[in-house]
């Protein structure tokens, strides 16, 4: 009999998180499992899904709403016959273990995306709700740190890391060089991110200035997201000097093309779970120039080493590291080919659907 999956998120948009969940859903489907969508913001993720037959509907995750919310869930759940509750964030968590009070039989399992420690409120809703839980999903050790720092018992809190669906072969393409107006020759540095504060990337754009002067190899520095810094980034970059450095790309839909032609990847992030961006780059292939989080640091310095790690605010050595990957050929090649041999050893998707999937059990 399939099991009956439904996936809680506040909203359904583009982020890592969405992609997660996306991942799971397809995984799930084809292995035969019914898989459905609770969201509040409706989003990319929320279209796909509905638009693949997905069953989905509107839930408020709000604190004031919480506890008409759960009451509605519990009620979807018991004429829907839900066995897993699977809550991507804090709130969306609260609402399903809120839930087993008016239908106790789901249950309720949490992914932690993030790596923030919570206040002493979220401790004490932590510490008087969690018990219920069936388990934590962190997606790195740093994470189940935080979960049991943040009230939520050791005991149910599980490390299944992130993953992606390694390419056999993966292949340089460089057609999208030309649209996004690279020159013939031009080193191209991407990120895949948003541009909120989180991911750094005026911290990039000072690093990006510092490498300038550094060498006279042409580069250019690719942005790919969307997000409410991205005006004032673009101001930043004009005002350093380096416009013709850095390409904001906007919200890309062909990650993987931009990454297929790109020649290094970077994270400027100053805070961070684990990034599927940097997965997907180790998956094509590409050396990685990281800030020195603890998950940047296993994925690019856990054996075998597959890129640099830097304090964050340290432009100058940021810088530093990308010229090395620039310039030393062979320690780019060595870098390149670990960053495959990684994904294909410990972050290949299927693996994190398959522990996933235990954790429901």
């Amino acid at each position: 009999m399939a099991t009956k999956i439904l996936f809680l998120i506040n909203y359904a948009g583009n982020g890592g998180s969405e992609k997660y969940v996306d991942d799971l859903v397809r995984i799930f489907t084809a292995q035969g499992e019914d898989c459905r969508l609770c969201y509040n913001v409706p989003g990319a993720l929320s279209e796909r899904l509905e638009a693949r037959g997905v069953p989905a509907f509107r839930l408020d995750f709000s604190r004031s709403a919480a506890l008409a919310s759960a009451r509605k869930l519990a009620g979807y759940c018991r004429e829907n016959g839900i066995d897993v509750l699977h809550a991507q964030y804090p709130a969306e968590n609260v609402v399903a273990l809120l839930s087993l009070r008016h239908y106790p039989a789901p249950k309720v399992v949490f992914t932690n995306h993030l790596t923030l420690r919570a206040g002493r409120l979220w401790r004490m809703i932590n510490r008087a709700l969690t018990p219920k839980l069936h388990r934590a999903i962190a997606v790195c050790a740093e994470g189940r740190r935080v979960l049991i720092e943040n009230g939520f018992p050791p005991e149910k809190v599980v490390v299944i890391p992130n993953g992606v669906e390694p390419d056999e072969y993966p292949v340089k393409d460089l057609s999208v060089r030309p649209e996004l107006g690279l020159g013939e020759g031009e080193f191209m540095v991407t990120t895949l991110a948003r541009c909120v504060p989180e991911k750094g990337l005026g911290f990039l754009l000072d690093a990006v200035s510092k490498l300038r002067g550094m060498t006279d190899r042409p580069f250019r520095c690719v942005v790919c997201g969307d997000g409410p810094l991205l005006p004032e980034l673009k101001e930043k970059a004009a005002q350093l000097g380096i416009a013709d450095r850095v390409l904001f790309a906007g919200y890309r839909s062909d990650g993987g093309r931009i990454l297929r032609a790109a020649d290094l990847y970077v994270n400027s992030s100053s805070s961070e779970a684990m990034s599927f961006g940097l997965l997907e780059a180790m998956n094509a292939a590409l050396p990685l120039v990281v800030t020195a989080l603890e998950t940047n640091r296993e994925l690019a310095d856990g054996g075998p080493a597959c890129g640099i790690a830097v304090e964050y605010g340290d432009a100058e050595g940021f810088a530093k590291a990308v010229l090395r990957l620039m310039e030393d050929e062979a320690l780019y090649r060595e870098y390149s080919a670990n960053a495959r041999r990684k994904v294909l050893e410990v972050y290949d998707l299927s693996k994190l659907a398959g522990d996933v999937y235990r954790a429901y059990q």
